[in-house]
This record gives C-alpha cells, structure tokens and sequence, in this order.
C-alpha cells in the first residue's frame, strides 16, 4: 500500500464499492443500534495509511457492525485513525494488518512465512487450531486481545518475467511498500534484490513498476493496477497477507464481562463469511487482470520445493528478538 486516495478512489478491485461521505452506513447503523440498546456504543477504529483499509476490511467491518445491531451491542466506527504509538489506547476495538501486530508481537510472525503454508485451508487450520491459540495467548502477554483473524489472500509476484521459477528472480528488484525484513531476506536467498520505496500517487508507484517487481495478494496486485507495467502473475501463493480484530488489554479490561463474551460471539460468527468474502475479491480481481492481458502461471509442485531449498531455515527468517527456543517451539506447532 501507499501514500495515495487516488489509487483507492479509482483503481478499486471489482465489486468494491466507496459509499458516499465515507461509511455513510456506519451512522445509520449505529443509529439503529443505539436504539435497540441502552449501552454506550464501542469505538472501533483503522490502524492503516491514509488512503485507507483494503476493500476486505471496509466490507468485513461494516459485516461486523451490522452483526453487532443484530446482537444489540452497539459499535461506532472512529473517524479518527488509531494511533499504534500511544501509551493509553483510543479505542475499544481496532482493525489493523497481521504485519503491524507482528512488530508488536513478533512470535506472529511465523503466520507470514514465505513457502511455509500449503494455502489458504492450511493456515485456516492453523489459526483455527492449537498455533492460532498460543498466538492468541502471546499477543495477551504483549497487551492486545485478538478477537479474530481476517483474511485477505496469499501473495502472487507479478512483473515482466513469471516468476513461478525460481531461477526467474535471479537478478529482479522487488518493490517493497513497507519495512519488511523477512521479505529482504527471503529476497536475498533467491538471488533477487528488493528496495523499500515511498511512492506518494499510483503513477509514482506504476513508474517504480516499470522495472521493479511486487509481490502481494491478488487484490492488492488489481487495485494498484500492476497490468498497465508488467506482462505477468504467477499465482505462487507463497506468503499469508491478513489482517486482525483487537482490543487493547486495558480497554477490554474495562468492558463488563457480558459485553466481553458477546463481542467474541459476534467476531466469530462472521468467520465463515469473511474468508468466503475474501476469497470472492480475490477471484473477482484475478477474473480482471486475466481480462486486462496478464499472462498467469501456476506453481508446480517441484518448483515450489525448489523455491523452499533456496530459502534460508525457517528459524531464520523469524525475528531475532525471538529467541531459539521460542522459535523452534513456534514451528513445531505452525508445522
């Protein structure tokens, strides 16, 4: 993502669309709301740049909301961003990308392994299942409640060569639009460079894409309209992108225990929906960019295993404020 609402306003993926004043339907709903019950409205806010959540997050909050009239537990979605640097949180609840919480929370990081997964129904599983609770349990300790995962989709690589060999990247320069250090070092491993750039409009990142390259979900991939600069997307589904529901400790501490347990009742009951949602804009694009001339590739199952051999140890591409006992605890349960 980038500094741009002209990339946002314009280039949306299919099927996204910007109501008029932006979250119109928020006030309507929390008008409806208000009505059905006596409590104090919850505050939910964005922790993302200023052009704004993916289209998934807009559609799955707004999801929430509406859940939440359904349940008479009142939520008011904040106008204002959460700041992620203050010491006493502004909001009870707040939306932000896995990647941010993960420099919170480093253990979370093991979600982002590249060519660790085996897609989407295998991180489900994981999430779902024993690593999804000791993440949960991690990110307690660390001050935040994760009330539930949401996806996004799985990263593709797109530019002028396919990159479904691995041999391709040799030599390539990926654009990265965030500090990632495991995405350098997974860079690296392949022979291939990366560079963090700051582009401040679509063209300015379309300009840095005529010769770099991108790696991101599908949606991602339509959205900043990487079909007008490179010729090819291979589907390698390498690496999870998603995004999280949480509350800070000391305001979930502070809210009665009913309110509590319905909110975690609410947050869940919208699962099943949510990655069916994601999954539908992820196709939805891809339908797109096949239509705009894209060449796509696949990963075959062999060059997948040759991507994993050139890459360095699990354990190390994990952060190193982990220590290895953390580590190897981690990927004992994510494996």
């Amino acid at each position: 993502m980038f500094a741009s609402h002209s990339l946002r306003s314009i280039c949306k993926p299919p099927g996204h669309v910007k109501c008029p004043g932006g979250f119109a339907w928020v006030a309507v709903l929390w008008a409806v709301a208000f009505s059905c019950a006596a409590s104090t409205p919850l505050n939910l806010a964005f922790s993302f740049p200023p052009e704004g959540p993916p289209a998934v997050v807009e559609r799955s909050a707004e999801k929430l909301i509406q859940k939440s009239v359904q349940n008479k537990l009142p939520i008011n979605l904040s106008e204002k961003a959460f700041n992620l640097s203050l010491t006493k949180p502004d909001s009870d609840l707040v939306v932000m990308s896995l990647h941010d919480l993960a420099e919170k929370v480093p253990a979370l990081q093991v979600l982002e392994l590249p060519f660790f997964y085996d897609g989407l129904t295998d991180i489900h599983k994981k999430m779902d299942g024993e690593l999804g609770e000791r993440l949960r349990g991690t990110a307690l300790k660390n001050g935040w409640v994760i009330l539930e995962w949401w996806d996004e989709g799985m990263q593709a690589m797109t530019g002028n060569r396919r990159y479904d060999r691995r041999i391709n990247l040799s030599g390539m320069e990926f654009i990265l639009l965030r500090d990632d250090p495991m995405a350098q070092l997974q860079y690296t491993a392949l022979n291939a460079w990366s560079r963090r750039a700051y582009p401040q409009s679509s063209q300015q990142l379309l300009h840095e894409c005529v010769v770099g390259s991108r790696s991101a979900t599908v949606s991602q991939i339509w959205s900043e309209r990487l079909d007008r600069v490179h010729l090819s997307l291979s589907l390698n589904r390498h690496r999870y992108e998603g995004h999280v529901l949480v509350a800070p400790l000391s305001r979930w501490k502070a809210l009665p225990e009913a309110v509590r347990v319905k909110l975690k009742e609410t947050a869940a009951s919208m699962r099943a929906w949510q990655r069916s949602e994601a999954l539908k804009l992820e196709q939805a694009a891809l339908a797109e960019l096949k239509k705009s001339g894209m060449d796509v590739y696949k990963l075959a199952a062999e060059q997948r295993k040759d991507f994993v051999k050139s890459l360095p140890s699990w354990a190390a591409l994990l952060p190193a404020s982990l220590s290895s006992e953390e580590k190897a605890s981690l990927l004992a349960v994510a494996k």
